[in-house]
């Protein structure tokens, strides 16, 4: 018959394990920052991301993760229904939860989050393809405080609906239009987003508002960059 486990050799050994591991540091270390960047299609979210990451990695902020964009990921959903963006907001959210309770990343920069998928729900309502209580519900589940509060910062990037159709077809094999990438839906979407910002910004104060219509790649990444060490310096100073 095997011995039972002597409980204060377990502990010895459970110490020096935990010991090797860095125990005390792995588990008591800050969660990574974390920045959203909400907007229609062709308002330059994408680009900035890219630029911000090839900015700070070079300066010693080093590990900062953007996460695949939910539409590169969820690809076997129609744009052309709600489902799409419900799908695509659980797969940032699943991420915005999973990287809170860990620290692998110092910054994550997310294109397309909690703020994003509760414009959207604006977006199907107005299609018809939406009910009003559902719009709610899904709202209130994407601005609930377990996501939001997890959000360091998020820009809501907008844009002239005729510079965001001209910067979508700029480097396009096609002209043709989509769901969401013709003038009818960009005019719609930049008034949803708009509108959205007004009413979310002073129950978040961790929301901003860019207008890119007459800012270049470079410019906004600059403006974006700066507001994001500055305010992430302001969260780590004693109070």
């Amino acid at each position: 018959m095997t011995e039972p486990l002597d409980k204060k050799i377990v502990q010895r050994q459970i110490n020096s394990l935990k010991e090797y591991l860095r125990y005390d540091i792995r588990y008591n270390l800050p969660r990574p920052f974390i920045v959203e960047f909400a907007g229609p299609p062709s308002v330059g979210k994408t680009s900035v991301i890219a630029g911000i990451d090839d900015f700070l990695r070079p300066l010693g902020l080093s590990k900062i993760w953007p996460p695949q964009e939910g539409p590169r990921e969820i690809r076997h959903i129609s744009r052309s229904t709600p489902d799409y963006n419900l799908r695509t907001a659980m797969y940032s959210l699943t991420k915005l939860l999973d990287e809170s309770h860990a620290s692998r990343h110092d910054l994550i920069l997310f294109d397309r989050c909690a703020f994003d998928a509760y414009c959207w729900m604006e977006y199907w309502v107005k299609k018809g393809k939406l009910s009003p209580g559902d719009k709610f519900t899904f709202q209130s589940f994407f601005t609930n405080s377990r996501f939001t509060e997890k959000i360091d910062i998020c820009y809501f990037l907008v844009c002239d609906p005729n510079m965001s159709m001209k910067r979508e077809f700029k480097d396009a094999i096609s002209d043709d239009i989509r769901e969401t990438t013709n003038l009818e839906s960009i005019k719609m979407l930049d008034e949803i987003w708009r509108n959205a910002y007004n009413l979310q910004h002073s129950f978040h104060p961790n929301l901003r508002l860019i207008d890119t219509t007459n800012i270049n790649v470079s410019e906004m990444t600059r403006i974006i960059a700066r507001d994001i060490l500055d305010t992430l310096e302001f969260k780590i100073k004693p109070r």
